[in-house]
């Protein structure tokens, strides 16, 4: 919570579970919200302990960093386009779909 806090996501006050947020949902993009969270760290973690003199273990570190950084980027761009809003838009669709469904089981 403090990075998203430090981020300027959320207000928090000491002593109150209920944290404010300080933009609106439909600005915030997925995107942000990983980096705030987790940095700008890898997407993918690459085994660095492989065999130099294998074939494979000698040249697997440079080729997955290859394809795991256009992976990479594929994924910021996908986050970068969805909103905070539009997560929020799909639970509540799914919960209202869930309530929906357990309805229809009691009137059987």
């Amino acid at each position: 919570m403090s990075n998203l806090r430090d981020a300027g996501f959320i207000k928090t006050t000491h002593g109150s579970p209920d944290p404010e947020l300080l933009r609106e949902p439909k600005d915030i993009s997925l995107l942000e919200i990983y980096l705030a969270t987790e940095g700008k760290s890898p997407l993918f973690a690459i085994d660095h302990e492989t065999n130099p003199d294998c074939i494979v273990g000698g040249n697997i570190q440079p080729t997955l960093t290859d394809y795991f950084s256009h992976a990479e980027t594929a994924a910021e761009a996908v986050l970068g386009k969805i909103s905070l809003q539009d997560v929020i838009d799909t639970i509540l669709v799914k919960e209202a779909a869930k309530k929906q469904a357990e309805n229809s089981k009691d009137k059987e």
